[in-house]
């Protein structure tokens, strides 16, 4: 486990909140607790990108009971879901030495893709690789003001937040971390209930990810079926190793994606990523799949 890290993490919805507790295993990570709160009707409303804090009492009194159930700590990181971040795959200029600078190009490049002012954004961004003309970067950034509230909310207990990041990319390092390289296509489905993430590595490369609401227009064995024809055309996903399935998912759900791949699907375990976890934490698995990753870096 890795020592930068402190050993608990949070993991937020629009209705709870999840704390998970880790400790270094033999092979990786342990979960030695894990224990949900709820949290009261309308904590978090739907806004544009990530949705808006409106409640804040009701987070912090969930988080004051995890406190006085779990003693006294002072920091953590915190997982949020996939569709409160828009994560994009930028094909940019030559990044200016400047850190600053750069950060603006990036800022300004997502212009395109959100309807909004990308000045309310908060932006991380990592680069891929880069040429003497241009440069590959994964950005991925959500609404400041919501993971400020959120911040607040945690430092007015005494805790500190060192990173706040999407699940599926952290179910997806954990899946990582337990896999032999390889330089072929490897696809990735987070589904839960009401949105699913779908990224593309060719290697350890990204070269697709998207994480999408379910609006009830469409099934999710339809979407798969949609995202897999986008993919073949765009990417050229014609060989692929091994997709991998996380979350919310079924046999049948499986077989669609072996069938549109031509691919061997796994389903991710918890057991496949840690070395041990409470009794009752089977319900939130794939949420403490990203707990797990949080240590891989």
């Amino acid at each position: 486990m890795a020592q930068s890290f402190p050993a608990d993490v949070i993991v937020l919805d629009e209705d709870a909140l999840l704390h998970a507790r880790l400790a270094r295993g033999k092979k990786g990570p342990r979960i030695v607790q894990a224990k949900s709160y709820r949290l009261g009707a309308n904590t978090f409303v739907p806004a544009v990108v990530t949705p808006q804090l409106t409640n804040e009492s009701s987070l912090a009194d969930a988080v004051r009971r995890l406190r006085v159930e779990t003693g006294r700590w002072d920091s953590a990181s915190v997982l949020l879901p996939d569709s409160w971040f828009r994560m994009n795959i930028l094909e940019l200029p030559v990044l200016p030495e400047s850190a600053k600078d750069a950060e603006d190009m990036v800022r300004w490049s997502l212009k395109r893709t959100m309807p909004l002012d990308p000045m309310l954004l908060r932006i991380r961004y990592e680069v891929l690789s880069r040429t003497p003309s241009h440069t590959r970067v994964l950005a991925v950034s959500a609404i400041e003001q919501t993971l400020a509230a959120i911040e607040k909310v945690f430092a007015t207990a005494g805790i500190d937040v060192i990173l706040i990041e999407p699940i599926g990319v952290n179910i997806w390092n954990a899946i990582t971390t337990r896999e032999p390289n390889t330089s072929r296509d490897r696809i990735f489905f987070y589904v839960r209930d009401g949105e699913f993430t779908t990224a593309v590595f060719r290697g350890s490369q990204p070269m697709f990810i998207r994480s999408r609401n379910l609006k009830g227009e469409r099934t999710i064995e339809q979407e798969i079926k949609l995202s897999a024809s986008y993919l073949r055309d765009t990417l050229q996903t014609d060989s692929v190793e091994q997709c991998y399935l996380s979350g919310s998912a079924n046999g049948e759900l499986s077989s669609v994606i072996a069938a549109q791949f031509h691919a061997p699907v796994r389903t991710v375990s918890l057991a496949d990523l840690s070395d041990g976890w409470p009794d009752g934490a089977d319900p939130y698995e794939s949420e403490l799949a990203a707990c797990t990753g949080v240590f891989t870096s």
